[in-house]
């Protein structure tokens, strides 16, 4: 099964994706899955897209576009509220991926 790769994004692209990235991976981790991430700011989300073959995109900052994979709000799982939640719709959208 190949990494599912998730585009992580938000304000500059540093601090709150790599923390965004790291939650990520524990919780595909523990469902059987390995991650391949990067980090990036709003403004790198379409070159991102150009370059790199996503799942989809977990953010912490609005993402503008409709690039033709799922986009989802991560916000509240990154505080902590609403954890199990997000979790179940990550967790559906990759039971559609060919991994």
């Amino acid at each position: 099964m190949r990494p599912v790769k998730i585009l992580s994004v938000c304000g500059s692209g540093t601090v709150s994706s790599a923390m965004l990235s790291a939650k990520l991976e524990d919780v595909l981790e523990e469902n059987g899955y390995s991650l391949e991430s990067t980090e990036v700011a709003p403004g790198g989300v379409p070159l991102a897209m150009q370059s790199g073959n996503y799942d989809l995109i977990a953010y912490t900052s609005p993402v503008e576009g409709d690039y033709g994979v799922p986009i989802l709000n991560a916000t509240q799982f990154l505080v902590g509220i609403g954890e199990d939640e997000f979790t179940e719709e990550l967790l559906e959208i990759l039971k559609h991926l060919n991994l």
